[in-house]
């Protein structure tokens, strides 16, 4: 399956308005075709970026689709969510604060496209960084490519002067705050549920391949 039907937004519409317990046990089967569906479109997705992503073709890899039960720690009353989270990484949700991969997200009204890293853990942020420090060029070449600049949005949590061993007026400040890397595109309801959608995926995952790259081969493996 290469499309996402319309019935994934109608579930995850409806589990908005009737967040419990009983509604969702009524409605199990539903998610569970729902969850197969979504499942097989991102197998076929896995194989289309495993053609150009390298790390992709280690043996075993395969997408990561989160759980839909919340963490009760943070349910609030609300024990399911309200979206899809599909993750596309070498080695899988484990080490998506280790290296670069891609995360699709799938919720009526606010789906989107991410590539690159969220909170990283100290090494890969450290390397990064030192990276940035003493060669920004390579990272701004892939920033500034037109492809990328004109449909992604640099993202990431930044710290508010400088990062600790660095000066407030080096030249590269502006990429040194950046807590996470990563690119975001928001896409629009009608495009995700379109034909066309599946190949458009991997059109975006091909521009955003670079900066993954990039951060990828920072880290001593």
């Amino acid at each position: 399956m290469k499309k996402i039907n319309k019935s994934v937004f109608k579930f995850l519409e409806e589990i908005k308005e009737n967040n419990n317990r009983e509604w969702f046990t009524e409605n199990k089967p539903r998610y569970l075709d729902i969850k197969k569906d979504i499942e097989h479109f991102s197998a076929h997705l896995f194989w289309e970026l495993n053609k150009f992503d390298t790390s992709l073709q280690t043996p075993g890899e395969k997408p990561y689709l989160f759980r839909i039960y919340r963490d009760a720690r943070f349910a609030k009353g609300k024990p399911y969510k309200d979206h899809i989270w599909i993750l596309i990484w070498q080695g899988w949700k484990p080490a998506m604060h280790q290296k670069a991969g891609y995360y699709l997200h799938i919720q009526p009204g606010n789906c989107f496209l991410i590539g690159g890293i969220w909170r990283p853990e100290p090494q890969v942020l450290k390397a990064l960084r030192q990276s940035i420090d003493t060669n920004s060029e390579e990272l701004r070449e892939i920033l500034s490519d037109k492809k990328l600049s004109q449909q992604f949005e640099l993202r990431g949590d930044q710290v508010k002067t400088a990062p600790k061993g660095y000066k407030k007026d080096n030249p590269n400040i502006d990429l040194l705050r950046y807590k996470d890397l990563y690119v975001l595109k928001n896409i629009k309801d009608e495009v995700v549920l379109g034909d066309n959608f599946f190949k458009e995926l991997v059109k975006l995952s091909k521009i955003v391949y670079p900066l993954g790259n990039y951060i990828n081969s920072l880290i001593v493996k």
